[in-house]
This record gives C-alpha cells, structure tokens and sequence, in this order.
C-alpha cells in the first residue's frame, strides 16, 4: 500500500490537477502548511501564495492560488480555488509590470491604502511562487 494523498485542484472554470501525491503545502490564513499522509481531516481558508505538491518520483511542482479552501478528509484533498496557474505560466515581467502600475495608481491617488496593499500583496505573491520555477 502507497502512503499517498489524492490531491485535486479546481477553479470556478476547470480542474487544474488530479492525482496522487506524497505530500502538499498550501498558503492557510495562518502561514503556509504543510499535509503528509493521514493528516488530520481538516478545512482551511487559504490565501494567495504557494500551493505545492510532490508526485511519486517527480519534480516538485509549484502552483499560485489566489485564494479559496482546502477540504482533506481521509487522505484525499481537494483545494477549491478562486484562482490558480502553474508557475512556469507566469509571466515574470508582466507582474512586475502590473505592480509598478500598482504603484503608480497609488501615487496619482486613483486607489486607497487599503486597494494598494491588496494588489500590491496579490502580485507580490504571484511574483514569488513564479521565481519558483
């Protein structure tokens, strides 16, 4: 018998990732966290950052989710996201781009403290899950 967890990743519009999985590390309200097999059941708000997973012989792979929760129960998971990509899909420049414009529409008084500190964390974390892969 494998010790192994079966892992599913969805957004409103498709399924990102099915299968089976040694371990996975989501980005939980609290910090990041990891699940190993037989983890206790548990839900979990997540927040935007890092999701990631190892496979049975395979590379680690690194995912940013944008928000949502993660159900596990009895070694099957699954994280229902606002919002997820593979790292390899995220375009670098176009988030530092996007923060730069942040940043700018701060200055210019276009968005409030509270709107800038929001996006500013969102791509943040997209920027840090991309420099991943």
């Amino acid at each position: 018998m494998t010790k192994s967890i079966q892992l599913k990743i969805v957004t409103p519009t498709l399924t990102v990732f099915e299968g089976e999985v040694e371990h996975f590390s989501v980005p939980g309200t609290m910090g990041p966290f990891e699940v190993l097999y037989n983890h206790a059941a548990i839900v979990s708000k997540l927040v935007p950052g890092m999701l990631k997973f190892a496979q049975t012989g395979k590379a680690e792979e690194h995912y940013f989710v944008s928000g949502g929760f993660l159900e596990l129960h009895q070694n099957q998971g699954i994280v229902l996201a606002d919002g997820a990509e593979h790292s390899s899909k995220i375009n670098i420049a176009e988030v530092e781009s996007a923060m730069e414009n942040v940043r700018q529409r701060y200055s210019a008084h276009e968005i409030n403290n509270d709107q800038f500190h929001i996006e500013l964390d969102l791509l943040a974390a997209r920027l840090a899950v991309a420099k991943q892969s």
